[in-house]
């Protein structure tokens, strides 16, 4: 019983941190007001190890043109205090904006699962097993990258809406290349990588 209670706090616990990190980037971004159109996917790129912060925004505006934007955080050393400032840029691709945004749509991303869902997939049975608490456990384990970027992804098509978190999904898909939640984000990266070449390994 208490290690159910447990496992409830702990994925109450990850699902706060997760909906804070999104307002904790706008605020650090300074977009915290900025609109969310009908149609329009924004992808958070967070570096594990520093400061490093990015946004790919596409979306389409109350006049129905399609329009594409980065925001990115800055780092400068101003006489050995830290300064982080957000620059926007507007981006441009030799593709049409709305065939981006089909071929957006097409790696699924709009229904792909939370983490927490597909977590099973990267666990290792041993096919070892101990008794704890008087119950038989099956022992797994499961490879930790600590180093890398997070993914942060909200995305609305219409009624259709998603928001999700991947932590370093490409560094666990050349571990667990068979799982079909990290291949269809894969895709999304190099759409965006392709079209618009943001987002460098």
């Amino acid at each position: 019983m208490l290690r159910l209670l447990f496992l409830i706090l702990t994925i109450i616990s990850i699902q706060n941190v997760s909906s804070q990190t999104i307002q904790e980037c706008d605020e650090i971004l300074k977009i915290e007001n900025l609109k969310f159109h009908t149609n329009e996917i924004r992808v958070y790129k967070k570096d594990a190890t520093s400061t490093g912060l990015e946004l790919f925004r596409l979306f389409q505006d109350d006049k129905e043109n399609w329009k594409a934007e980065l925001y990115e955080t800055i780092a400068s050393n101003n006489n050995g205090e830290i300064k982080i400032r957000a620059r926007k840029s507007k981006l441009n691709s030799l593709k049409n904006f709305e065939l981006i945004w089909m071929q957006i749509l097409d790696t699924d991303i709009i229904h792909l699962p939370k983490w927490k869902t597909f977590k099973y997939k990267l666990e290792k049975k041993n096919k070892k097993y101990e008794i704890e608490d008087g119950e038989i456990i099956s022992l797994t384990s499961m490879s930790n990258f600590l180093y890398g970027f997070s993914y942060y992804v909200k995305i609305k098509n219409g009624k259709q809406e998603n928001e999700i978190e991947y932590s370093n999904p490409e560094s666990y898909l050349k571990t667990y290349p068979n799982v079909d939640e990290l291949i269809s984000f894969k895709e999304l990266l190099d759409v965006l990588r392709d079209d618009f070449k943001i987002f460098s390994k």
